[in-house]
């Protein structure tokens, strides 16, 4: 479960930005918090609303960006080879580094990773847990300058197995180090994301392939999001798989009739929804972070609202799997959907071109507020700024 995420100098962030899934003092809608530990409450979802080009997406992508770095495509640099830096570029001078914190559970245990990174090498990186209750170091590292708490000679050797442009973190895991291994694995496993302009269908066609109840959790699914669709089929091979979508209608004689169309010949919004249930379930039964940027891309607001009640369900939601989206549509803002404190916006300042990221619960919104009205009519900020008319 995440807890709370911070990202300073990544593309329109210049000064660090936080965004917390921690629960406030809010008494309403109490079943759909979850707890890590059966004492601190966490949120399931998280709304990021704010206009174009105000950075909204790039709180996304600085943290999926973070999991690349630890177990994905910038994991293993060549030595020598640049990192995936982006600062804030509307500066004079020394560029500063991008640091990236985050704190999660897993297991019930609780950790703290960070790091800070320039084009050509980390500059730190640490990682904390706190195994019974109490914090403990596990690494820390200021660029080729370690400090253990445990198996110490061993860490040492492992360290200097690591090039300068690399994290500790991932490096330590190649050699099984217990230490590292469950932090490390969390970000494996555990963080998921998906922008609107790449979404894919294969988790939803494995899903299916590999059929009985994973099949049937899916057909039920686009059932219920009344797509009109009554079975899937695949044909073709598995590097280049041929989905077909079954429709039964009924003539006006009674007699049923099946017919069948290319998942391509359907609407853009199904095949959207389609693209993300094998997704959403995969999340839920792993007790996943699912991080999804514009969530209500070609969709149904009614497709859409159902993905989100589906994480916000426990009795569906049965691992605390937890969403973070970015969004424009108002009709989510919706206090019988989301609590106060689910309900974040981004703000890009026009002088200084530096995005701003900040909570509903800032404004202390009463219970019977319309959030909807009043984000539109600019009382939270993060809408754009429209001069004139026609």
């Amino acid at each position: 479960m995440l807890l709370q995420f911070s990202v300073t100098n990544h593309r329109s962030i210049k000064e660090t930005a936080v965004i917390s899934m921690k629960a406030a003092a809010d008494k309403t809608m109490k079943e759909i918090l979850i707890s890590p530990d059966g004492k601190k409450e966490l949120v399931p979802v998280m709304a990021i609303y704010g206009a174009n080009a105000a950075g909204k997406s790039n709180v996304l992508h600085a943290l999926l960006l973070m999991r690349e770095m630890v177990c994905g495509s910038y994991a293993k640099p060549l030595k020598g080879a640049t990192l995936p830096y982006e600062p804030f570029a509307f500066v004079d001078g020394k560029m500063e580094p991008t640091t990236f914190e985050i704190i999660y559970y897993n297991e019930g245990i609780k950790y703290a990773y960070g790091f800070s990174f320039d084009k050509n090498q980390i500059i730190n990186e640490y990682l904390y847990h706190w195994p019974n209750g109490r914090e403990a170091l596990v690494f820390s590292r200021e660029k080729n300058k370690y400090e253990f708490r445990e198996s110490i000679q061993e860490q040492m050797t492992l360290s200097g197995r690591t090039s300068e442009n690399r994290l500790y973190l991932t490096s330590s895991n190649e050699w099984n180090c217990s230490q590292t291994e469950k932090a490390y694995l969390w970000f494996q496993k555990n963080l998921r994301g998906v922008i609107a302009t790449g979404a894919t269908n294969e988790i939803t066609i494995d899903a299916i392939r590999r059929g009985g109840e994973e099949k049937q959790r899916i057909l039920k699914e686009m059932m219920l999001a009344d797509l009109g669709i009554c079975n899937v089929e695949l044909s073709g091979t598995i590097e280049n798989p041929i989905v077909s979508t079954v429709h039964q209608l009924v003539d006006n004689s009674g007699i049923s009739k099946r017919y069948t169309l290319l998942l391509g010949q359907e609407s853009i919004g199904t095949q959207r929804f389609f693209s993300r249930i094998g997704l959403w379930i995969e999340a839920i039964d792993c007790g996943a972070v699912l991080v999804v940027d514009e969530i209500e891309a070609s969709m149904h607001p009614l497709l859409t609202r159902h993905l989100i009640e589906m994480i916000q369900d426990q009795t569906i939601n049965q691992n605390h799997a937890q969403l973070i989206f970015t969004t424009h549509d108002t009709g989510l803002l919706d206090l019988k959907l989301l609590r106060r404190d689910q309900i974040w916006f981004a703000e890009k300042d026009e002088k200084s071109m530096q995005t701003d990221i900040y909570a509903l619960t800032e404004f202390s919104p009463r219970k019977e507020e319309n959030i909807a009205r009043g984000y539109l009519q600019g009382r939270y900020g993060a809408i754009p700024f429209i001069e004139g008319g026609i």
